[in-house]
């Protein structure tokens, strides 16, 4: 049974990553690391999508975890009539 909970976590998850795709396609910024050997150009979108998959890791064991099984409601048990032991065998 589809219950809300799935719904908004699989939306959530979809979100995160439409952003991640828009910044990835949109963006122009870059993270810019001075080195002596050069410099390092980091695309801003590898940060997104960082916290992204993190965001998605958190989502999803929240949102989709099993919860335990319903309990039954308890039906009046009759009690067993207490078991005698065998007698020995004889012979």
């Amino acid at each position: 049974m589809l219950q809300a909970k799935y719904f908004w976590g699989a939306l959530v998850i979809i979100a995160m990553w439409v952003a991640v795709l828009v910044i990835g396609v949109a963006a122009e910024g870059e993270f810019v690391v001075n080195s002596p050997g050069g410099d390092v150009r980091i695309p801003v979108v590898w940060g997104v999508a960082l916290f992204a998959l993190i965001g998605s890791w958190v989502v999803a064991a929240v949102a989709f975890r099993g919860e335990p099984a319903p309990k039954k409601a308890a039906k009046a048990v009759e009690p067993k009539p207490e078991e005698k032991p065998l007698p020995p065998l004889e012979g």
